[in-house]
């Protein structure tokens, strides 16, 4: 059964660069950052002592960075290429994850959220724009899966 599995997992991607398979790892990296996400609300009352109000007002500013930075991203990556994009993104949301752990106050706290989300959703479309210009035209839809 697991033999089989992992068999038609193998079957299903087949074909795919050992490029889109390291992007596929490198957006991985920066999907594993959003997982705090869920866990926001909590750290936000328990840890830091803010109101369930200003908890999801926090996840709000997230939602809103994440939609600039969306869009700031893809116009970047039409500017400076993929690869810039995508290097800059990580490296500077690991800085902003290590800066949010140091915010006490809370409008501190709430432009460093918002910033956060918008740096690492700024890898979004540069990822998209790299995965595109590796594939071919027969595994492209392959590519994003």
């Amino acid at each position: 059964m697991l033999t089989a599995t992992v068999k038609l997992y193998k079957n299903a991607f087949r074909g795919l660069t050992s490029r889109i398979w390291l992007l596929s790892a490198v957006m991985l990296v920066n999907r594993a950052g959003t997982m705090v996400l869920p866990f926001m609300t909590l750290y936000c009352t328990q840890a830091r002592g803010f109101s369930y109000s200003q908890a999801g007002w926090a996840v709000g500013f997230y939602g809103l960075g994440s939609l600039a930075g969306a869009f700031v991203g893809g116009k970047l990556t039409d500017k400076f290429g993929f690869y810039y994009i995508q290097f800059l993104s990580l490296f500077c949301g690991g800085i902003m994850f290590l800066v949010l752990g140091q915010m006490h106050n809370y409008t501190a706290f709430i432009v460093c959220v918002f910033c956060l989300s918008m740096v690492n959703e700024a890898f979004r479309p540069a990822n998209a724009t790299a995965i595109s210009h590796y594939s071919t035209a027969q595994n492209r839809t392959q590519s994003f899966h």
